[in-house]
Formats: structure tokens, C-alpha cells, sequence
């Protein structure tokens, strides 16, 4: 056998070693787990590439080698069918199993969007419906937190017990609000002012309606503080008013409320801390959203009268 072909024989020995070594490295890193290891919370946003997914993954210990993975999805073609969403791996999962995971869209976690003005029994129907918690347990675990459940798009891993949603809530109500620091007095004017604002700038003026109002020893007379005591958002009519028997009925009772009567977002709460410094003590809305602001009694019927087609 020449030199040659001796060279020849051996570079391809060489780089069949190689390719089988590379082989088995390839299989073992697909197939087994690479650690024992808590699940990690991994976020996949729409439209992230195979390489964003690798590198999310690698850089929260799941898997060891982001390049590897990639060349699984690439050699399998399963880039092409990456789900977005929230999932829970660890790095005690085999990678063939991730990837089939986020290709399947297997997620491990329930979106929700709790609505700003939403009451705790609102949240309570939503987390049921999405089979996240039942309302009764979520009541249970909420009782007492009315106006401190903070409005927010939120993902709950399957398992979450009522408390834990409980805690997740409060905690951005928290976190968000830090600043702002409102007292029980802002958090509850915040709560009213979210279900009686139409539009983004009453809310301030709104709330300093309110605590015009306050300040003058007149009743807040606002119609959602009725709604909460009914148990219903639907409208109410004028008979509501007298009809309604509860310390939340702001029309027989003077004051406050005894508590908040939804759970508002950031927007109300700012207006609440920091309400526009105004004369009026007086509101009503048009059918568009416009709200009319008056300064005494007279002025009001007067508005109303003028307005009456509108309202």
C-alpha cells in the first residue's frame, strides 16, 4: 500500500473516530437528563428564533450546550413549529423531551388578564374559568384583599394553590405601587374612581371630586360603591339608592366605604394619590364618555337639564 494511500486510510479512520465520537456525544446530550435540578420558569416570546430558545434555555441551567440543542432542532426540523409561552423545564428533563414540549406547546403555566376595576369576586370567576383556582377556594384565600389584587396579565404554573395566586397579586400590587405608597383612604377613592372614570384624564378630576366631597361633609354618592353592595356591575336605578341596605351604599352612608369596591390599576391609584385640585362637586357623564363637572348644586340640574339628549 503506497504512503498515499496509507494517509488517505488514515485521515478517514481519523474522521470516522471523530464523527463517531461526535455521534455519541450528540445522542448522549439529546437523551439524557444533564442535571437534577428545580424547574426554571421559561418564557418563549412570539417570534423568538431556535437560537433565542436555546440560548433562554442554556442560560437558565436547563440545557448544557445551546449550540447542540440548536442542531437538534435544525436536524429535525422542529424550528420550524416552536410554540411561544411559559413553561417549566429542568435540567434533569432530557433535551429531545424539551423540544418536544415547546413544539407541542405543552406549556406548564395558565395565562390570565385581570382587568383593572375587577372585584376579587371578578378575579375569582376568571381564575375558575381558566381552571387555574376555584372561586371559592380563591375567596377564601382573598378574603380581606379587596383593592390590593393588582390588575395584570399573570401566568400560574398548573399546580398553584389559591394562596400562591393570593401572595403573586399582592406582591406586584407591592412592587408597583412602591412608589406611590397610597394609603387605605387613596386606595379606596383609586377603587371608585376606576369604576366611575370613562375616560383617562377624569380620572384625576374625579378623584378630587371626591375628596371635595369629603372634605365638605357630603356623601360620595357615587353609584358603583351600589353596584358592590348589589353584588353586580349591571346599572342601577334611582329606587337602588334608598333600596340597597350596606356600609357600601355611599348614598345612605356617609364617609367612605368600609373598604375598596374593586381592585384598581396604576392610573386610578396615581389620580387618587394626586387628584386634580378642583371646585367641583359635582359629575355626571354623556353617552360618549364627556363628563360634566359642576361647582354647586344649581349649576348641576342645570347641566343635566342641558344636556339631557346626550346623557
Amino acid at each position: 500500500m503506497s504512503k498515499i494511500r496509507i494517509a488517505i486510510f488514515g485521515i478517514g479512520l481519523v474522521s470516522a473516530v471523530v464523527l463517531l465520537i461526535c455521534a455519541v456525544v450528540f445522542f448522549r446530550f439529546i437523551n439524557r437528563p444533564q442535571a437534577s435540578g428545580a424547574p426554571k420558569e421559561i418564557v418563549i416570546a412570539q417570534g423568538s428564533g431556535f437560537s433565542d430558545v436555546s440560548r433562554e434555555l442554556h442560560e437558565k441551567g436547563v440545557i448544557s450546550s445551546p449550540t447542540l440543542f440548536s442542531a437538534y432542532l435544525l436536524m429535525t426540523g422542529k424550528y420550524r413549529s416552536l410554540q411561544s409561552g411559559v413553561y417549566q423545564f429542568s435540567s434533569s428533563q432530557p433535551p429531545r423531551e424539551i423540544a418536544r414540549d415547546i413544539v407541542s406547546g405543552r406549556t406548564s403555566a395558565s395565562r390570565v388578564t385581570i382587568i383593572e376595576g375587577w372585584s376579587t369576586q371578578d378575579i375569582a370567576e376568571a381564575l375558575e374559568e381558566k381552571e387555574i383556582v376555584t372561586k371559592k377556594d380563591f375567596l377564601a384565600a382573598a378574603k380581606g384583599k379587596e383593592g390590593y389584587l393588582f390588575p395584570d396579565t399573570y401566568h400560574f404554573a398548573h399546580d398553584v394553590t389559591a394562596s400562591e395566586v393570593v401572595t403573586r397579586l399582592e406582591e406586584t400590587f407591592a412592587k408597583r405601587t412602591k412608589e406611590l405608597a397610597p394609603t387605605r383612604e387613596q386606595v379606596i377613592i383609586a377603587s371608585i374612581v376606576e369604576r366611575e372614570a370613562k375616560l383617562d384624564e377624569d380620572r384625576a378630576k374625579i378623584a378630587g371630586v371626591y375628596f371635595n366631597r369629603l372634605r365638605l361633609g357630603m356623601r360620595l354618592e357615587a353609584d358603583p360603591t351600589v353596584q358592590y353592595a348589589k353584588g353586580s356591575w349591571d346599572p342601577i336605578t334611582v329606587a337602588d339608592y334608598r333600596s340597597v341596605i350596606s356600609p357600601y351604599n355611599t348614598y345612605l352612608n356617609a364617609g367612605l366605604p368600609p373598604g375598596p369596591i374593586a381592585n384598581p390599576g396604576l392610573s386610578s391609584l396615581e389620580a387618587a394619590v394626586h387628584p386634580a385640585e378642583t371646585d367641583a362637586v359635582y359629575f355626571f357623564h354623556l353617552k360618549d364618555g364627556t363628563t360634566i363637572y359642576s361647582k354647586t348644586l344649581e349649576e348641576h340640574n342645570q347641566n343635566k337639564q342641558k344636556y339631557k339628549n346626550e346623557r
